[in-house]
C-alpha cells in the first residue's frame, strides 16, 4: 500500500513540474535595437506613427495596454500605425515576462518588442531633445516621418485623437 502511495505521489509531483514548466512556453516579446526602430519608423512612411515606450514596472502603462491594443487595431483602417516598445530590460528573462503581460493584456505575446540599447539616453535624445524619459510616452510621426507632438502620460481616447487627429487627410 505504500509503494503504491509513493508511486502515486511521484507521478502526481512529476505531472505539477510538467504543468509548472508550460508557461515557460509562452512566447517571448522580441527585442529591437535603436538601428532597428529607426528603420521601422522609417519604413511607415506615407502613414501616421505612433510610438508608445512603456515598461511592465510602469503601473499605469500596464492598466493602458488593452485600451491601446485596442486603439491601435481601430487606428489602421485610419493610416495610423501604432509601434509599442517596452523598456524593460533587455534579458531573456524579461522578454517572458513581457511576452507573458502582453498576451493577457493585448492577446499577443508579440505585441510589442523590448528596446536593447547599450544607451538608451541617446534614444531619448533622437526622439524628442524635450522628452525627459518619463513613461508611459507617446510619439505623433506625420505621414513624412516627421515627429509633430509628444504625449507623456495616461492615454485615452480623447488624447489619442488630439495626437493625432490633424495629421490624417481629411476625412480620416
Amino acid at each position: 500500500m505504500k509503494r503504491k502511495l509513493w508511486l502515486a505521489l511521484c507521478v502526481f509531483l512529476a505531472s505539477a513540474q510538467a504543468g509548472a514548466a508550460a508557461p515557460a512556453q509562452v512566447s517571448s516579446a522580441q527585442f529591437i535595437t535603436p538601428a532597428q526602430l529607426k528603420a521601422t519608423l522609417a519604413s511607415h512612411k506615407g502613414r501616421v506613427v505612433v510610438l508608445h515606450l512603456w515598461a511592465t514596472w510602469c503601473g499605469p502603462c500596464l492598466k493602458e495596454l488593452p485600451l491601446l491594443a485596442k486603439l491601435a487595431r481601430e487606428a489602421s483602417s485610419r493610416g495610423i500605425d501604432f509601434l509599442a516598445v517596452s523598456l524593460d530590460d533587455p534579458t531573456d528573462r524579461s522578454a517572458v515576462l513581457v511576452g507573458r503581460v502582453l498576451l493577457a493584456k493585448t492577446g499577443d505575446p508579440q505585441w510589442s518588442p523590448i528596446l536593447k540599447a547599450d544607451r538608451a539616453e541617446d534614444l531619448v535624445a533622437d526622439l524628442d531633445p524635450s522628452w525627459e524619459g518619463e513613461i508611459p510616452a507617446f510619439f505623433a510621426y506625420d505621414r513624412e516621418g516627421l515627429l509633430r507632438r509628444s504625449f507623456v502620460g495616461n492615454m485615452n481616447r480623447g488624447v489619442f485623437e488630439r495626437l493625432v487627429g490633424d495629421l490624417l487627410p481629411p476625412g480620416r
